[in-house]
């Protein structure tokens, strides 16, 4: 049987090969684990959100309750905000935005949505302020049922032109589409069916730090410390802001 021998080209080429398969393979575990992921019918995810599903850590997030993601085969994902669940529909990454929807309310009362530096409203969004345990009559259509504390409660929906509520136990105030609000001042939609209605909400994490780590070939996340800061994860090792060249093609 003839010996089989490797030309000097095909054994350099060979060796190349194996070298660089031998670097990826020490890829620094925080990189390899913030890899991009498909959350049920979004794709190509990464930084701030994260889940707990897929062996993707927190630290691969940016932390907040919000930036966790539930992921369900071929529907959108859920997010919980201020202990309410919504359907992530639509994610804008180059103007930071999520198009939401509350996850249906099975008879539980809406909640306001705690804004901070995190999440903010857009223009697609109107707050309503909604009265609990109302004495005032209204229209049907201003008028919704829940349970609140184990308790049936009622609440109720006043336009600005109308009288205030009488003897209420509590107010709130509520966001909800653009064109959900117009449709309840225009008598056309319910209170209920306007709570169930899209809009948009805005995502601060980090941004601009973010962007340089990607452009030096990182990939963004946090590091869950007694600082709690961003954390560039390179091949490496994680840095603080971005990748250096002996990171990228080592």
């Amino acid at each position: 049987m003839d010996a089989f021998f490797l030309s000097p080209s095909s054994f350099s080429i060979l060796f190349l090969l194996t070298i660089f398969q031998l670097s990826y393979a020490l890829d620094d575990f925080h990189f390899t684990s913030c890899a991009p992921f498909d959350c049920g019918n979004l794709s190509n995810i990464s930084y701030p959100f994260w889940t707990d599903q897929y062996n993707r850590p927190s630290y691969c997030g940016y932390g907040n309750e919000g930036y966790k993601l539930k992921c369900r085969q071929n529907q959108p994902p859920v997010m919980t905000l201020s202990s309410q669940e919504f359907y992530v529909l639509h994610l804008n990454r180059s103007h930071d935005l999520l198009t939401i929807k509350r996850v249906e309310l099975n008879n539980t009362c809406p909640q306001p949505i705690l804004i901070n530096n995190v999440f903010n409203y857009t223009e697609t969004a109107e707050n309503i302020t909604l009265f609990y345990d109302c004495r005032s009559r209204g229209g049907p259509n201003h008028r919704f049922s829940c349970r609140k504390g184990g308790k049936e409660t009622s609440l109720m929906f006043f336009k600005e032109d109308e009288n205030e509520c009488i003897g209420y136990s509590e107010e709130v105030e509520i966001p909800i589409g653009k064109k959900a609000f117009d449709y309840l001042i225009g008598g056309i939609s319910t209170v209920n069916e306007s709570l169930l209605e899209p809009f948009d909400i805005k995502y601060f994490a980090y941004d601009d730090y973010c962007k340089i780590c990607k452009d030096s070939g990182g990939r963004c996340g946090y590091k869950q410390n007694e600082t709690s800061t961003f954390a560039c994860y390179c091949r490496d090792h994680p840095h603080t802001t971005k990748c250096y060249q002996d990171s990228i093609t080592r």
